[in-house]
Parts: C-alpha cells; sequence; structure tokens
C-alpha cells in the first residue's frame, strides 16, 4: 500500500512538474508577445508625438500667417477708406469752384459722371 502510495505520490508530482513547466513555457511566450507588442506600441505613440509636435508647429506658422494677412487686409482697407475720403473731399472742392463758371450749367457726359461715382 505505501509503495502504491509512493507511486501515485510521483506520478502526481510528475504530472504537476510537467504541467507547471508547460504552463511556465506558456507565460514565457505570452510574455514575449506582449513586450513586443509594448515595444511597437511605444515605437507608434513616439512616431504619433513627432507627427503631432510637427502639426503643431505647421499650424502655429499658419496662425501667424493669417494673423499678418489680417492685418495687412485692415491697412488696406484703412487705406482704400482714407482714399475715398480725399476723392469727396476733392470732388466737392472742384464742384464749389466750377459753381460759378459757365460750364457748371451744362450737363457732364456720361462717362465722366461714372468715373465720378464714389460709393
Amino acid at each position: 500500500m505505501l509503495t502504491r502510495l509512493r507511486f501515485y505520490l510521483g506520478v502526481g508530482l510528475g504530472v504537476s512538474l510537467a504541467v507547471s513547466l508547460l504552463f511556465n513555457y506558456s507565460q514565457s511566450l505570452l510574455n514575449q508577445n506582449l513586450s513586443t507588442s509594448l515595444s511597437a506600441s511605444q515605437q507608434s505613440v513616439e512616431s504619433l508625438k513627432a507627427n503631432n509636435h510637427a502639426l503643431a508647429n505647421q499650424v502655429q506658422g499658419l496662425v501667424q500667417a493669417r494673423d499678418a494677412a489680417q492685418l495687412a487686409a485692415d491697412v488696406v482697407q484703412q487705406e482704400v477708406a482714407q482714399l475715398r475720403h480725399d476723392a469727396k473731399v476733392r470732388v466737392e472742392g472742384i464742384r464749389t469752384v466750377i459753381q460759378h463758371e459757365d460750364c457748371y450749367t451744362r450737363p457732364l457726359p456720361r462717362a465722366v459722371t461714372e468715373r465720378m461715382h464714389y460709393d
């Protein structure tokens, strides 16, 4: 009976050892796969960070270009408004001067009046 018990105990320990070795081997393979996957993920994250940084720099450049273009457009708009104002003042000055001239009562040709439209 004791020899049978030893036999079953030996077989049980052998089976336990075999199962343990198989489990450890499968865990080792799983760890290697996870390690490889982690390394690839880290490389992907680093690549995405570099890409994000490049895009942020590009956006910053575009924002600065937009601001410069808006500033230039504002300056041009102010200059156009000033030129229109100056033209209206000159037209009024000319109308005041020629008011007492003989030609004042004659209508201006259509081509002239079209060029004088400053709205």
